[in-house]
């Protein structure tokens, strides 16, 4: 068996050279600090096991796969370390690592340490929020209108403070860095945040492969598919400036409400999501607030809010492939003979004549161009909310040219990467993981951490096994030891799927997957495709009570039924160590 101390090679690189930072790190498997904090996880899993009766020297590395699917996954994932914890096998764990919907949940959990000492008090917390809290209109505003003021603002900020917030019920303002002391202590298992980086997704097979960008309470970056070191910087300073690996500026460490959204921004499908965006940034434009007050009071003001308006509606009619030539009209009509909006006028004029003559990318520019001529810098000076307006400006723009997870590029010039696409940019982007795998099987296998057993729990919308077929495809590429999967059976079986599956081979991990509306947990196909259909990804709606117990429920079963197959596995492999 081997640990993840033995994988992590020597071989660390905090740069040499005196000017560079040690909060940069290039080095093979994990750093020092996960080392510690997991040899004394190790420590906690091997008294657990002792007090079972195995008389073992080390217990195996397990990690528990939490995958995404909004606030099903969150709700669910409650339900399984809820359920792990009574039948006393959370005590076994080594790794806890969510993607997207199921990080909502981890972050509750790791903001307060008393929930995981009592997980059934956590349990009931979440379902007196998700009951009794509500989306505070004047709290989500203010937020927004801080987080404008930040030069990395970008959807992700908009969607942290509208839709996650509006699902969860909740915002925490604590940050992942400070968990560190219960994750060092080993009392918890180390926590791991998956996200990916866009431009690496989208830029050809091997970047795609390379795309992976984990968090934990110690460092955050890049753990490479391939035989080249990770790259990390200090989770306290991601998102701070760097150039040539030498600090520029250091940013506040970004909370955990913007990391749910990092986390957490794909829950459906373009279309949907831009409509969500909409009709958010509607009630900030149209509900009365102190902000909007005073605006309408400004010299223009009211102009103004109106022309935020028509520029908002005209980027989303773009962004939707809608006929805008009416709403630039009307811009060009609300306009006319005002001095302040002389240069828009005569751009909006010329836009009229020849836009629909220009390649989508040039009308996007133009577009770009007419929101920085209507919102000028002028404009803002004046303004009594100058903030607000830069709010309102500022995701406009980020809408317009689709910008999420925005950061300043810890690897910015940084002589030691030869790989231009990772330090070229100044900025980096980073997304939902689900994009690529639904499950964080990347950030927990070789060559940066080797579990000897995964839990999978698959919370995922339709088919329950793409998150196994998609691994194998990843590992088969990076040449990474997997069990065997039979892809016939899963396909067979996709429709109405058991509760519990086992993958297992020689000198690969043991997989045990868990699909969350099964045969067992709903005893029919007709249950499973009704609870598929009330537990939708992307439900705006609120959960009754009755719906949070029912599918707290689900996931506790898939659990309960299969404790004794679970622990039978982790006996088998312990013992299985020389």
């Amino acid at each position: 068996m081997t640990t993840p101390q033995q994988v992590a090679c020597s071989v660390k690189s905090h740069p040499g050279k005196g000017d560079e930072s040690s909060n940069i790190s290039i080095h093979f498997g994990v750093s020092d600090e996960e080392k510690a904090a997991v040899k004394n996880r190790g420590e906690h899993v091997l008294r657990t096991l002792k007090k079972m009766g195995l008389n073992v020297e080390k217990g195996p590395v397990i990690s528990v796969l939490a995958s995404g699917g909004g606030l099903r996954a969150a709700i669910a994932c409650q339900g399984v370390l809820s359920e792990l914890s009574h039948v006393g096998l959370l005590d076994l764990i080594t790794y806890l690592a969510g993607v997207s919907g199921s990080t909502w949940c981890m972050s509750s959990l790791y903001t307060q340490s008393d929930r995981w000492q009592d997980l059934v008090k956590a349990e009931n917390e979440l379902r007196r929020r998700l009951q009794k809290d509500s989306w505070k209109f004047s709290v989500a505003l203010e937020g927004l209108c801080k987080a404008a003021e930040r030069d990395d603002y970008s959807l992700t900020d908009f969607w942290s403070y509208s839709l996650v917030y509006y699902l969860t019920k909740e915002l925490l303002d604590t940050h992942l860095s400070s968990v560190k002391h219960h994750s060092d202590s080993g009392t918890v298992p180390y926590p791991i945040f998956a996200t990916i980086d866009h431009f690496l997704k989208s830029g050809g097979k091997e970047n795609s492969l390379n795309a992976w960008f984990g968090f934990t309470p110690d460092w955050a970056g890049y753990s490479f598919a391939n035989s080249k070191p990770g790259a990390y910087v200090s989770t306290t300073h991601y998102g701070s400036k760097f150039k040539g690996g030498k600090l520029i500026q250091k940013e506040e460490e970004r909370d955990f409400s913007y990391l749910r959204a990092l986390c957490g921004s794909v829950l459906a499908d373009k279309d949907s999501i831009l409509k969500a965006i909409k009709d958010f940034f509607s009630k900030f434009i149209y509900d009365l607030s102190p902000q909007q007050k005073k605006l309408i009071s400004d010299p223009e003001g009211a102009v103004l809010k109106t022309m935020i308006e028509e520029l908002f509606n005209l980027v989303y009619t773009f962004q939707t492939n809608g006929d805008y030539l009416p709403i630039l009209r009307n811009l060009q009509a609300k306009m006319a003979g005002n001095t302040y909006f002389f240069e828009a006028e005569t751009l909006t004029s010329q836009m009229i004549k020849f836009s629909y003559q220009k390649s989508r990318d040039q009308q996007r520019q133009l577009i770009e161009e007419l929101l920085e001529k209507t919102l000028n810098q002028e404009m803002l000076k004046k303004s009594s909310v100058p903030s607000f307006l830069k709010f309102l400006w500022k995701t406009s723009k980020c809408f317009l040219s689709w910008t999420w997870g925005t950061a300043n590029n810890f690897l910015y010039k940084y002589e030691d990467i030869k790989d231009k696409s990772l330090t070229d940019h100044e900025s980096m982007y980073l997304m939902d993981a689900g994009l690529a795998i639904n499950s964080a099987y990347p950030l927990v296998l070789p060559p940066t951490r080797n579990s000897d057993i995964i839990l999978s729990f698959d919370f995922s919308e339709g088919d329950p096994f793409e998150t196994i077929k998609a691994t194998k495809k990843y590992c088969k590429s990076c040449n990474i030891p997997f069990p065997p999967v039979d892809e016939t059976i899963l396909n067979q079986e996709a429709e109405a799927p058991s509760d519990f599956y086992i993958f297992e081979g020689e000198k690969t991990p043991v997989v045990l997957h868990f699909p969350l509306f099964n045969k067992v947990n709903c005893s029919s196909t007709e249950i499973i495709d009704q609870r598929r259909k009330t537990y939708e990804t992307f439900r705006l709606t609120d959960y009754s009570d009755a719906e949070v117990v029912q599918l707290l429920e689900d996931s506790k079963a898939n659990v309960r039924n299969n404790k004794d197959r679970i622990l039978a596995k982790i006996c088998e492999v312990a013992e299985a160590v020389l």
